[in-house]
């Protein structure tokens, strides 16, 4: 039988998911204790971000990059990297990996994103070999790991 949170979406399609006694999950228990009382998204929020900037392009003075982004081309990766130089000021490099599965739209995604930032010199991309990529995943599903 399929039980949902009952303050969530969350069901038992994740077999490990716990349930307390008023219906409510353990990723909601999670949220609670652990993300919300960090989770500032009003001017507190935006000072400790500014700080932690602040820092970062500080240990980064007279370097190339003074951090780095890895890029997959989803809508997160994408903005963080948007905004992490727009927003921010910091100067990235954009570290992607091409496993021989990334979606069409992800590649463009990618290339729109570096093209708009004009950041082709901090770019990196790995390709993997496709066929090996392949095989060890095929050792992974058949390890049941």
């Amino acid at each position: 039988m399929n039980r949902i949170c009952s303050r969530c979406v969350m069901d038992t399609s994740d077999s490990k998911i716990q349930f307390d006694a008023n219906g409510v999950c353990d990723h909601c228990h999670n949220f609670d204790e652990n993300i919300k009382p960090n989770w500032h998204p009003d001017a507190r929020g935006r000072a400790e971000l500014d700080a932690l900037a602040a820092q970062i392009k500080a240990h980064g003075k007279g370097k190339r990059y003074d951090c780095i982004i890895g890029l997959s081309g989803g809508v997160d990766s994408s903005y963080l990297a948007y905004y992490a130089v727009k927003e921010l000021g910091l100067r990235p490099l954009l570290y992607a990996v091409d496993t021989g599965w990334n979606l069409p739209v992800a590649v463009q995604n990618t290339k729109n994103l570096v093209d708009k930032l004009g950041l082709w010199d901090s770019y990196y991309e790995l390709k993997i070999n496709r066929e090996q990529m392949m095989d060890l995943q095929l050792a992974y599903f058949k390890s049941n790991v």
